[in-house]
Formats: structure tokens, C-alpha cells, sequence
């Protein structure tokens, strides 16, 4: 499809859902309650779950028929083989989009370029690679320190050992050290294969491309200091990552309970997976069961306050939570550490 493409430009809808008008009978559904009285909205807002997808359709039809033109929610991309011929293409999607009313976020925008980000990807006149974005935490991750990060680590690659060629040889110098026969010692041996699994976990075989068409799951969670969180889908040899993710907690936040920062990393996941999740049901998967009830299936207003907002910003996403041993969760529980 982008064959020979050689410029490229990436459009940005303004705040999408809003530039959707209601109907009255849809309007009506929206209704709240305030001090204020009851208001409802006129245009489609966040959190509606058919939402993304009347989007979607919605904006499908306005480039229908235009040649170099995709788009994916509220983003789109324009290519051409050429300044010419992107130029032209870009005038056509910029005519249909205005005749459709539908305005765009300038900021956001990126024009004429000769690579753009897309949906977790680098698309460049060169070919297509994984967005580096994607893998930064896996690429930054410092050696570990003692056995209890080293055999954190080993989990983590051992859940796709499958995708690794020769594992029991690349691991070798590093699973030595979790004997207890063996002094803690990180010499040339160790720091060479630890730097070569991590480079295995971010490239292919074990890195997959994004496909719109496999099943998708999320797994989060948190430490004391800090959130994890790593994208799969489902191929026929099993679940493999498709973008990892990490961050430091607010020292705010670490004066969370321990079931508010998973709740946090659940939604902070969900949230920094955006694009590869909004219009898609996907499993949302922690070692917390609590979980399950608070961010599935509960009453909104039986919530204490602070999950309450997480499933508020949850409610965007079509997703089904699901309880996971943390043995399971080895690549984002190291991630948060």
C-alpha cells in the first residue's frame, strides 16, 4: 500500500468526537444531573463505547475513494511517491474534510515530511520500523543490581524465550548467578548477555508489528515507586509484545494503597496505549483480583472517590478485566520496578 511512498503528512482532528453533532433522541441519553438542574449534550463526547467506532466509519467515509489517504480515528495519514502527487492528494483530503466540517488540530499536525509516527510505527521513505517510543523502556532499563532484579528480568525473558533463538546459551552467564552456590559478580560475561537480551526483546521476532486484525491485551502493574505496562496480541505462536511502557511515580502517588496504584497503572496503560486500543475490545490484564469488580463490572457510585475517576477515564475503552497470577505478569512488573 505504500509502496514507493517517498512524503508523507499526518492530520489531527480537532477534539474528533465533539465535531459530531447529536440527535435529539440520541442528546436525551446523555442527560445528567447537576445542582444546576439536568443538561444533556448535543455533540458525541468521550466515554461513549459506540463512539470510536461511528467515528471511525464517520471519517472512512469522508476519504472513501481518495488514492494515498487512510486514516484511523482521528488520525490521518496522506502519502505520495513525490511532492507532486502528495501535494495533490493532501489538497483533496484537506477539501473533503472541510466540506465535511470537520476541523483540525494544527499543532498536531505534520506536514510534508519524510517520515511521520502512525500508529506505533515509523513510516519513512525508507520502509516501515517500530516507533522508538515503543520500546524505550525496555531500552533504558539500567543492569541489574542483585538477584531479586536479575531473576525479575530472567521472568520477563522467559516469557518470550520462544521468539529467542539459542536462550539457554544468550541467558547462561546470567541464570549462573541465581544459584546459590554462586557469589553475586557482574563482570564482561554478564553485562554482554544482559545487553543482548534486552536487544532481543525489541526486535523481531519478539517485538511484533501492530495488526488491527489479533486479539489485543493490556498488561499493567505497579510497585512502590513506579508503573509497567506492555501491549500483546495473539499469534499463532502465542502472545507477543507490541510496545512497552514505564514510568516513575509522583511522590504523591506513592502514598497511594496498593489498589489505587494498580488501578492507576491499569488506566495510565490504557491511556499511553491509546491509539492501538480506541475502537478495539481488548482484555485488560492485572495480578490485582480486586480489580476485576472495581474497574469491570461495580456500580460507579458504590467506588471510593479515587477509583471512581480511573474508571471514569477508563470509560472510553471497550475492554474485559481479567485476573492474571503475578508470575504471569513478569515484563510489566519489571517494567515498574
Amino acid at each position: 500500500m505504500l509502496a514507493g511512498a517517498k512524503v508523507f503528512s499526518k492530520l489531527d482532528a480537532n477534539m474528533g468526537f465533539w465535531q459530531i453533532p447529536l440527535s435529539d433522541e440520541s442528546a436525551k441519553l446523555t442527560t445528567f444531573i447537576t445542582p444546576f438542574g439536568r443538561f444533556h449534550f448535543n455533540r458525541l463526547l468521550f466515554g461513549i463505547n459506540s463512539a470510536p467506532e461511528h467515528f471511525q466509519r464517520m471519517m472512512a467515509e469522508v476519504i472513501e475513494g481518495l488514492e494515498g489517504v487512510v486514516c484511523h480515528i482521528d488520525d490521518v495519514l496522506v502519502w505520495g511517491r513525490n511532492h507532486q502527487e502528495h501535494d495533490s492528494r493532501l489538497h483533496a483530503t484537506l477539501q473533503r474534510l472541510e466540506k465535511a466540517g470537520i476541523t483540525l488540530n494544527v499543532e498536531k499536525c505534520e506536514l510534508s515530511q519524510s517520515k511521520v509516527a502512525f500508529l506505533g510505527h515509523i513510516i519513512a521513505d525508507t520502509g516501515i520500523s517500530p516507533d522508538p517510543k515503543k520500546t524505550e523502556a525496555i531500552t533504558e532499563m539500567t543492569e541489574p543490581i542483585n538477584v531479586s532484579e536479575l531473576r525479575s528480568f530472567l521472568g520477563m525473558v522467559n516469557q518470550v524465550g520462544k521468539f529467542i533463538p539459542h536462550l539457554a546459551e544468550k541467558d547462561k552467564a546470567l541464570r549462573d548467578l541465581l544459584s546459590k552456590k554462586n557469589a553475586w559478580y557482574w563482570g564482561t560475561d554478564q553485562a554482554r548477555a544482559f545487553t543482548t537480551l534486552r536487544d532481543a526483546l525489541t526486535s523481531p521476532p519478539v517485538l511484533a508489528m501492530y495488526d488491527p486484525n489479533r486479539d489485543i491485551k493490556v498488561s499493567a502493574d505497579a510497585s512502590s515507586y513506579g508503573l509497567g505496562g506492555v501491549l500483546l496480541q495473539l499469534w499463532e505462536e502465542g502472545w507477543r509484545p507490541v510496545a512497552y511502557a514505564s514510568r516513575s511515580l509522583s511522590p504523591t502517588e506513592q502514598r497511594y494503597a496498593q489498589v489505587e496504584k494498580e488501578a492507576l497503572a491499569s488506566t495510565w496503560a490504557c491511556e499511553r496505549f491509546r491509539d492501538f486500543l480506541i475502537g478495539k475490545h481488548f482484555c485488560l490484564e492485572t495480578d490485582h483480583k480486586l480489580l476485576v469488580s472495581l474497574l469491570g463490572g461495580q456500580a460507579l457510585d458504590l467506588l471510593p472517590p479515587r477509583i471512581q475517576r480511573f474508571r471514569m477515564r477508563l470509560m472510553r475503552y471497550s475492554y474485559t478485566v481479567q485476573y492474571a497470577p503475578g508470575k504471569s505478569l513478569w515484563t510489566a512488573d519489571t517494567l515498574s520496578r
